[in-house]
């Protein structure tokens, strides 16, 4: 995907989530009564997140903060929702931001920096949508949700690169294997 279409998936995210300002908690808590909702936004979503962790020392970490996050908000099942809507901002802020700086790291940071910025961004649009309301707490766990999921893209994109390198050196040394008589 070209770096303008990103950009522009970014983009439209972010419009989504600002868009939905008013209706969102609505729709979440019509959801939240339903019995899948209760199942994903309850359980489920802790059974989403132990699936998700494998062997890498990063997802577990990062399993280990979305359980203590998502144990955190037991209480409040509708706001467990921050973590994976700015996990995919995360995602998507890192897709579009990486090509244009300097080094993985940098990549990975810049990323979950502007996600978190939306997710503050979203906040702030509440003080002034009636019936909503601006939460520190809320800005916290969008960061969180930005956070945690650069961790899974950086720990998932080694795991690939390795794989990748092996699949280099193995086929490398079977075409040397190969050629020796």
């Amino acid at each position: 995907m070209s770096l303008p279409r990103r950009w522009a998936a970014l983009g439209a995210y972010v419009a989504a989530i600002y868009a939905s300002l008013p209706f969102a908690p609505r729709l979440g808590l019509r959801f939240l009564r339903t019995a899948p909702g209760g199942w994903f936004l309850g359980p489920g979503l802790a059974l989403v997140v132990v699936a998700g962790a494998r062997a890498y020392a990063a997802l577990a970490v990062a399993a280990g903060g979305y359980a203590l996050a998502l144990s955190w908000l037991r209480a409040h099942h509708l706001e467990r929702t921050h973590l994976p809507e700015y996990g995919i901002a995360a995602w998507l802020a890192w897709r579009a931001i990486a090509p244009l700086v300097p080094g993985p790291l940098a990549g990975y940071a810049a990323g979950a920096a502007l996600a978190a910025a939306i997710g503050y961004g979203d906040e702030l649009l509440q003080k002034i949508v009636p019936g909503r309301y601006y939460d520190i707490r809320d800005v916290g766990m969008n960061a969180l949700g930005s956070v945690l999921a650069v961790i899974v893209i950086a720990a998932t994109r080694a795991g690939v690169r390795r794989h990748e390198v092996v699949e280099r050196e193995s086929g490398a040394k079977f075409a040397t294997h190969e050629s020796v008589p």
